[in-house]
């Protein structure tokens, strides 16, 4: 991990989530009972987008821990409404506070932050990149319930597009082994850059799915065919129906996988209307009673990062496979433990030390000619004089490219050597260190390649894929 703080999930080894998590159950059975841990320090609240949950957790776990808060609440009531830089800003309030929760709609603006800081950054959500510590609070959920993380069987719900919430916890549930399945609202299926990365970085194919195969009709229309492989759900986790998506595939996992029960938990998300720039959207998934009268969820959790808006019936409050609140409750001890791990009032376990490694089959480079983020919401975009442009280089089947700040794919089609006329398609070449990179220019398309005096090498294709997908 960074010893810096948490920017994405990835930054935490298994290891030491599960220090969280065994932390955090200590301090829900005794919270009054550590009111002096961290007496003197100042924890800074940020939040330039609106929070409850979040916001309120932290700043209970804080002074229930016996530390203070300081915090700007709106944009409009800091000098960022006269002009100042995000990186300034940092640097100002790090001068203030022991440790910095920041919640903003700019994506990869926690990852400047941590550049910028004096203290310790937790990223609490940057517009529709992640937000790692909801995860952690869904794991400390899931593991309640089960007894374990490994090998679970999640269904993932509703806005998938743009729910930050939905892709810190796929990337998480992914390490512990899970088998997971995408229902997504329409055109708010996950987007390409998390999928790749499924695939690539965690070695896990989606295939694509109906959902009358799985049995999922009934979140749609409330019924269906029985499931046609006799499992069930150990949660259904749904995403608020105003900016997340809906597209349903299955991760496919390895056929000798073990699972841990044969339940499956529900986690469903709004529609982040605030994210999303699309059309209204016709179809959306929802739970209600009649939905759960099907087999395979007669067990399942029904969770949900909340506020929820209509995908979540309230008459489903009272039953007692409703976990919604519960999550919310448990941002106290999980924050609390975050926070007291962050600040070294308490000991990580021994492997902490060696956890310097994101979890990435990428390394970051420095900027490389040609190659720049055209996400209009990343904070390189926004603030490009305190971004350092560094990318992050994939190899393997094929090339790729991140943005080091919000991680979305880097379109590259084709590559020159500095001072030749000839370039090639991008699957061609074959990385061996980054002096090779400095001496290549790259194009996002090869009419931009020609459109620069150059022309296409003749050479054959190298079709390096095993998987095909026949469509009809």
């Amino acid at each position: 991990m960074r010893l810096n703080g948490l920017n994405t999930i990835e930054d935490f080894s298994n290891q030491d989530i599960l220090d969280v998590l065994n932390l955090a159950k200590s301090f829900r059975e005794n919270l009054r009972g550590y009111s002096d841990l961290l007496a003197g320090y100042i924890m800074a609240s940020l939040f330039f987008e609106p929070s409850t949950r979040t916001r309120g957790s932290f700043e209970s776990a804080m002074k229930r821990l016996g530390g203070q808060t300081i915090t700007t609440s709106d944009v409009r009531g800091s000098s960022i409404e006269k002009g100042e830089s995000l990186a300034d800003t940092i640097r100002v309030w790090s001068g203030y506070c022991d440790l910095m929760v920041m919640r903003h709609p700019w994506e990869g603006a926690s990852n400047l932050a941590e550049s910028y800081s004096q203290v310790p950054v937790i990223n609490a959500g940057d517009g529709g990149h992640e937000h790692p510590t909801q995860t952690l609070c869904d794991l400390f959920t899931l593991r309640e319930e089960h007894g374990t993380l490994d090998g679970l069987r999640v269904v993932l719900c509703g806005d998938l597009k743009n729910g930050r919430t939905v892709h810190s916890l796929t990337f998480a549930l992914l390490r512990f082994g899970a088998q997971l399945i995408f229902v997504p609202g329409e055109g708010l299926g996950l987007p390409d850059h998390i999928k790749r990365r499924i695939g690539s970085v965690y070695g896990t194919p989606i295939e694509k799915v109906k959902p009358v195969d799985l049995d999922l009709g009934a979140l749609f229309r409330g019924g269906g065919p029985p499931s046609k492989d006799g499992t069930d759900i150990d949660a259904v986790y749904m995403t608020p129906s105003r900016p997340h998506q809906l597209a349903i595939y299955q991760e496919d996992v390895p056929r000798n996988m073990t699972y841990s029960k044969d339940s499956v938990d529900l986690y469903f998300t709004r529609h982040q209307k605030e994210r999303d720039s699309g059309s209204p959207r016709k179809s959306y998934p929802k739970v209600s009673r009649q939905a759960l009268r099907r087999k395979g969820f007669s067990k399942a959790m029904i969770m949900h990062p909340l506020p929820r808006v209509d995908e979540i019936s309230t008459e489903l409050d009272e039953d007692p496979r409703s976990r919604y609140f519960e999550q919310a409750r448990n941002g106290v001890p999980v924050r609390m433990a975050l926070l007291a791990l962050l600040l070294r009032q308490k000991p990580w376990s021994d492997s902490h030390a060696n956890n310097a490694t994101k979890f990435t089959s990428g390394f970051l480079v420095a900027q490389l000619e040609g190659v720049n983020c055209d996400n209009l919401n990343c904070v390189s975009q926004k603030e490009p004089q305190n971004c350092d442009g560094k990318i992050v280089v994939h190899q393997g089947a094929s090339n790729w490219f991140l943005c080091k700040y919000c991680e979305r794919e880097v379109h590259v089609s084709a590559y020159v050597y500095k001072g030749k006329k000839i370039y090639h398609d991008i699957q061609q070449l074959e990385v061996k260190s980054y002096e090779q990179l400095s001496r290549i220019r790259f194009y996002s398309d090869w009419a931009e390649a020609e459109s620069h005096g150059l022309t296409r090498a003749h050479e054959e294709s190298k079709d390096r894929s095993k998987v095909k997908e026949v469509g009809f």
